[in-house]
């Protein structure tokens, strides 16, 4: 039986310190744009993709436009396919960090569904526009392997909605590794009742 694939790609390794870009438009460093292309292209000659998706933000969208005009094929961008807003702590550097923004923080990865960052974003919020964006893609029968460049936290959150967990566990982010330029993959048969089955999570291109 035929069937659709999607594989959610995480972007690559961004160009600053160790902080939550969530937001904030930061591009991927050098390093983790190589990685991020020489991923896509192994995938794309293994199973050649035939639409992309992608977030907004730089990270997602320049590698997503570039692989977009070079192989001629169509892009969408979902701009709710961003990653979580962190609100006054999204983009700031964790040297720069007070011990209050620590105990906020923990605070967050241990309840993330009661805690959420100042001016930032819930989890209810964030999974709701993540959810619908993931509807949009499943639901582009037209499209025989559709290439989603986006971030960790949506691939998660993907991840319970499609196995029916519950997204507001903290072990979801706390212990579900989705690294730099790591693939996802989900592939739904050709039928009417077809649900869809991940064949792997997280893994690299040789």
């Amino acid at each position: 039986m035929s069937k659709r694939i999607i594989t959610l790609i995480r972007h690559g390794k961004v160009d600053g310190p160790a902080a939550l870009y969530g937001h904030t438009d930061i591009a991927s460093s050098s390093e983790g744009l190589h990685e991020l292309q020489h991923n896509i292209q192994a995938l794309h000659q293994l199973n050649p993709v035939s639409h992309i998706v992608c977030s907004p933000l730089i990270r997602c969208a320049h590698p997503a436009q570039t692989f977009s005009l070079a192989q001629q094929m169509p892009l969408q961008i979902l701009n709710d396919l961003k990653e979580m807003n962190f609100g006054h702590w999204d983009g700031i550097p964790f040297e720069y960090f007070t011990e209050q923004n620590w105990q906020a923080i923990s605070r967050f990865w241990e309840t993330p569904a009661t805690a959420h960052a100042p001016n930032g974003e819930t989890l209810q919020q964030f999974a709701e526009r993540v959810i619908h964006s993931w509807q949009l893609i499943q639901n582009n029968t037209s499209a025989h392997h559709q290439l989603v460049i986006c971030h960790g936290g949506v691939i998660r959150i993907i991840i319970a909605h499609l196995l029916n967990l519950d997204w507001r566990n903290a072990s979801l982010f706390r212990q579900l590794n989705i690294d730099y330029a790591s693939q996802t993959r989900v592939e739904i048969a050709n039928h009417p009742d077809a649900l869809p089955m991940i064949s792997y999570i997280g893994i690299k291109a040789n």
